[in-house]
């Protein structure tokens, strides 16, 4: 989703403390006779998201202009190209790019060293629209006129504008390009330029809260907001008081509080009525968000509310309308024609770099749905996309859900990173569905030895907490005095020791293995979450438990007793979840989604008469779909 928050120029003069503008009538600014006056009330009325009053303020000063008879500037000002260059601001935020970059670029031929400020001003404008192209080579240009902007502002001994343009560069540059490493220590950087009592520090504190939240920083964020609530309070800063109250929103989805964020964007919803800035193209990224926000903590109803409310306003056409689109059919819609309006636009440049790698792991999210092949290498390179933003916490932070679904699959594909998330500190990393594997914390395989050994390393990888040394003898040695079937276990441990090192510890009357991830473990305790949900969250459960699910449990031991109950315990919760999943898409009309599933459930069911007349009913559905295209 591309959500930029408003960025804000700051004013020429001290502002600190200032109240709002008061609101004047149109004759009231035609009575205004001083360009400096019109040009101080343009740059004041921006930070308090006045646009409307603003743009007529502008045009205010430019019939003045155009009508003779006004002060000469004094040095060091040039009212026309000052007026020109806040053109290109307000241009630039409406990401109306090609005109905003004209405008600027007009400005800074122009200018010179009797206009300074118009110079400085174009530059911040230019280097805003830039970013907004988001390529590699604009970036490289947004970087130069944002530090060119910054320099420029500091020769004027203009601390606040010096603080914007660093803000600008770190949160537009490299924020929104996918180096929130950098975006980070610029915002810092402009955090300490600021002048402690600047009624900009506020907004700033707002975007840098958005990078820590993005970095998964949360603790860290709200400590932020925090200050910048009070800065807002103070100020009086009712458009402030709704962006921070927006990025509490998307504190409390990092969070996975699907209440608190409800609630809070009901909030901002509420207080935007009326402002001028809900009815700009930011409104329509709000509503947007909002949706997607939602349906990530699974809120369906009211995320859907929300879009339409945004599709309504952007239109089917417009790229962030089709962006969501995609992101909510991908998640939980039909993932077919998720993987179709994620590709389409795939081929297009005007994802922020910072969304990239949610865009490529809810392709590998829609594949693993739609039953296709590739899935794992997807999200393999989605949490490399992720680690190179800012660390694999960035992924664990945007999409929590999906990116703990995939990341086996993705460590499966090779992935170090998704490995990291697997072990979270434990030692291994067990496979009991489809060919049994172990991998050691560095990703090396760990060869067991046939027979005994291997087996007893499978038995104990079934139980978390370990299991009585006695039943462990019982299910080895059944037939054994007690005497010989230790001295058989010692023996068994000695080659598993010899062949694999200390992968089984004995803590008194129990055998344990060293801690470790297991992909059945995992699968069945997935699967419980699912219980005491319903509608769109228990499907995406569902479906995060089925991604455990690589293959048969534990064919290497197809007759051993031990595993009996494990595998009846698996057989039960797979059927269980495929028909969940396949009910839901019946629902929605996904007939092809449906069929996957109950494909699948046959498979392992194959005298499930029922199940065989449902997939008769979706491909007669399919054809009928196909004929009437």
């Amino acid at each position: 989703m591309n959500v930029t928050r408003d960025l804000e120029p700051t004013s020429l003069r001290d502002n600190s403390g200032v109240s709002a503008p008061p609101e004047l009538r149109d004759d009231d600014l035609a009575a205004t006779r001083n360009p400096a006056s019109l040009l101080e009330r343009a740059w004041d009325l921006e930070p308090w998201g006045r646009y409307g009053e603003r743009s007529a303020t502008l045009d205010a000063l430019e019939r003045l202009l155009a009508g003779g008879g006004v002060p000469a500037a004094p040095r060091g000002r040039d009212w026309d190209l000052e007026l020109l260059a806040e053109r290109a601001i307000d241009l630039g935020r409406s990401q109306q790019i090609e005109q905003a970059l004209a405008l600027a670029d007009e400005v800074t031929r122009a200018a010179d060293r009797d206009s300074e400020i118009a110079h400085a001003r174009a530059m911040l404008a230019n280097g805003q629209a830039l970013a907004w192209v988001g390529t590699d080579v604009a970036t490289r240009q947004a970087h130069q006129a944002f530090a060119e902007a910054a320099d420029r502002f500091a020769a004027l001994g203009q601390r606040d504008w010096q603080g914007s343009a660093l803000l600008r560069r770190g949160y537009s540059a490299c924020y929104q390009y996918g180096d929130l490493v950098g975006a980070e220590k610029l915002i810092r950087e402009a955090l300490a330029t600021y002048p402690p009592e600047s009624m900009r520090l506020g907004g700033a504190l707002g975007s840098f809260a958005d990078v820590l939240i993005e970095l998964g920083k949360f603790d860290q964020a709200e400590t932020v907001i925090d200050r910048a609530g009070a800065l807002a309070e103070r100020d009086g800063v009712a458009k402030a008081q709704m962006d921070l109250t927006w990025s509490r929103a998307h504190l409390a989805a990092g969070r996975g509080d699907a209440r608190a964020t409800e609630r809070l964007l009901r909030e901002v919803e509420r207080g935007a009525a009326g402002m001028d800035w809900f009815a700009t193209h930011i409104g329509l990224s709000y509503l947007l968000d909002a949706a997607e926000l939602l349906d990530r903590v699974g809120v369906s109803d009211q995320a859907q509310r929300y879009f339409e409310l945004g599709r309504e306003r952007g239109g089917e056409d417009n790229e962030e309308v089709m962006q969501t689109t995609a992101v909510l059919r991908a998640r939980s819609g039909d993932p077919w024609l998720a993987l179709t309006e994620l590709q389409e636009l795939a081929r297009g440049d005007w994802l922020e770099k910072r969304v990239t790698w949610r865009h490529t792991l809810l392709m590998a999210w829609a594949t693993f749905r739609a039953g296709r092949d590739g899935a794992g290498e997807l999200a393999a390179r989605a949490l490399e996309q992720a680690a190179a933003c800012g660390g694999v916490q960035v992924a664990q932070a945007g999409e929590a859900e999906i990116t703990a679904a995939l990341a086996p699959l993705a460590e499966l594909a090779g992935s170090s990173v998704a490995r990291e998330i697997l072990l979270a500190g434990r030692q291994l990393i067990v496979r009991l569905f489809g060919t049994p594997a172990l991998v050691a914390a560095d990703g090396s395989g760990i060869q067991l030895p046939p027979g005994m050994p291997g087996e007893l390393v499978r038995l104990l990888a079934l139980h978390e907490h370990g299991l009585a040394l006695d039943v462990v003898l019982e299910a080895f040695f059944p037939d054994a005095s007690p005497a010989v079937a230790r001295q058989r276990l010692r023996q068994v441990l000695a080659r598993l020791r010899a062949a694999a090192g200390d992968l089984v510890v004995r803590d008194g009357e129990t055998l344990r293995l060293v801690p470790a991830w297991v992909d059945s473990r995992e699968f069945l305790t997935a699967g419980n979450r699912v219980r005491g949900t319903s509608g769109t969250r228990a499907v995406r459960l569902a479906y995060a438990a089925l991604a455990l699910f690589t293959g048969p449990l534990l064919p290497s031991d197809p007759y051993a007793a031990w595993a009996e109950e494990a595998r009846e315990q698996v057989r039960y919760r797979h059927l269980a979840l495929l028909d969940l999943v396949a009910a839901d898409a019946a629902t929605r009309g996904s007939h092809q989604e449906a069929l996957t599933a109950l494909e699948a459930a046959l498979t392992e069911d194959p005298d499930a008469d029922d199940r065989r007349a449902a997939i008769t009913q979706h491909l007669e559905a399919l054809r009928a779909q196909r004929a009437s295209t």
